[in-house]
């Protein structure tokens, strides 16, 4: 082989070399999770109600108060349900609801409910310690607990969670948790009417970029509802 034919074949090496790399990144960035350009719902309209709670429910805070979903009525609130014990509502409340609660807790109508699923166990002395791990202020984030039959009856047949199932696999349940629960975060708007939900928990599973955009559409939906009219 001769210089000039070594040159050539050294370009062409070069050259496919190149060519692979820029198919590469060219599919890797066909695939990747692309940045909302758009809000994900329209600012010119209202978020349609996807269920509205018509039936009120007497429930016991972290100071040992007797408070009402009907109290609610006239704030935009973040709603999850929860449990003392669950390793997974550790993660979603200090993460995802916690990062809500700090970006929108100086609005005077904003508010955050976590009511739990095992409220047998889940007493106010649990719900304050919990609160004030997580630096929850009773006027406005509230953990609530109450009649175990009352309050699932309640999450079931007016909120329209699935009932709650208990983990058969020991060792499923020491890492989840002994109750499977609905992870997600919905958003309730002035007349008690929930308009959305996200789950923060599994989006995280998924990738911080599926994360974060799970994430901003959550913070979206939360503040164009405080920017609905009363």
């Amino acid at each position: 082989m001769n210089d000039k034919t070594k040159i050539f074949t050294i370009y062409a090496v070069v050259a496919l070399i190149s060519a692979l790399i820029m198919a590469t990144a060219f599919y890797i960035r066909g695939h990747q999770v692309k940045p909302e350009v758009t809000p994900y719902y329209s600012k010119t309209s209202e978020l349609e109600p996807l269920l509205t709670l018509e039936k009120d429910i007497t429930l016991t805070n972290q100071d040992g108060e007797e408070v009402k979903i009907s109290d609610l009525k006239g704030k935009v609130w973040a709603f999850a349900q929860f449990y003392a014990a669950c390793p997974m509502c550790a993660v979603n409340n200090e993460q995802g609801l916690k990062t809500l609660y700090n970006k929108f807790k100086d609005h005077p109508d904003f508010q955050v409910v976590c009511i739990t699923v095992d409220p047998a166990k889940d007493k106010v002395a649990e719900m304050k310690s919990y609160a004030e791990a997580l630096g929850a202020d009773s006027s406005d984030w509230w953990f609530l607990t109450g009649d175990p039959e009352t309050l699932k009856t309640y999450m079931v047949d007016e909120m329209k969670y699935d009932p709650i199932q208990e983990r058969k696999d020991p060792q499923e349940a020491a890492e989840k948790g002994a109750l499977a629960h609905n992870m997600s975060i919905a958003v309730y708007n002035r007349n008690l009417s929930m308009v959305g939900r996200r789950d923060l928990f599994h989006a995280r599973q998924d990738g911080d970029a599926v994360y974060e955009e799970t994430e901003k559409a959550l913070h979206q939906m939360v503040d164009a509802v405080l920017k609905q009219e009363k």
